[in-house]
């Protein structure tokens, strides 16, 4: 199933949701996208803000919440994994929901700028299933815990240039009080995404959205 989403940041892929034109091996990952509405909009506009204010270090992307990614495979191999989970999920959860904690920076490329979200117990669950669907390790890598979070800046910057747009987004998007984190912070998942995440292409230019599939528990 296909669903209508917002402009992406990206170029849009003109044999998205096709099958049969697959043979070609990528690697792929599974996003939990915020919906349409004032979170979208807020972080849209930042990341094509830093981007375009970084002299080309920082890339667009969209926003979202890695549920879990690594994965090598043909396309129809990917979709029939991502449809197996998400049946699964709905089965078993039904929408998740990404709970906002604070706005904060890391080391790492793809971790430089973001919104940590809360760990609950759904999330780690849901993406214990993805990862193990994917024949992935669960984790952030390195044998790090899952670490749920909406990057705001990707970029390989110095700690002090990290703090300050970490600093930036914050009152930019949300306010001076934790309050407004949570509260604008926060979303409410019904949708998975497949997308194919090249995760050598640091200028993401070639990250590509697959398709989108409803997260609805199924009537008994």
């Amino acid at each position: 199933v296909i669903e209508s989403h917002p402009p992406s940041l990206l170029p849009s892929d003109s044999v998205a949701g096709t099958p049969g034109m697959t043979s070609a091996t990528s690697l792929y990952s599974l996003w939990l996208e915020p919906p349409g509405g004032a979170l979208l909009s807020k972080t849209s506009g930042f990341i094509k803000q830093s981007a375009s204010h970084s002299g080309a270090r920082c890339p667009l992307f969209e926003p979202h919440v890695t549920l879990a990614g690594g994965f090598v495979g043909t396309e129809d191999e990917a979709r029939a994994l991502c449809t197996s989970v998400v049946t699964t999920l709905a089965s078993t959860t039904g929408h998740l929901r990404c709970d906002a904690v604070e706005v904060t920076c890391g080391d790492r490329y793809h971790q430089c700028v973001y919104i940590a979200m809360k760990p609950t117990y759904e999330l780690l669950k849901a993406h214990e299933l993805a990862a193990v669907a994917f024949g992935v390790a669960p984790g952030n890598g390195n044998g790090t815990p899952y670490m749920p979070h909406l990057s705001l800046v990707y970029g390989d910057l110095t700690s002090s240039e990290r703090r300050v747009l970490a600093n930036e987004a914050k009152h930019t998007l949300f306010g001076d009080t934790q309050h407004d984190v949570t509260s604008v912070g926060s979303f409410r998942v019904d949708k998975v995404s497949l997308w194919r995440t090249d995760a050598a292409d640091l200028s993401c230019a070639s990250w590509k959205r697959v398709e989108i599939y409803p997260l609805r528990r199924m009537p008994a």
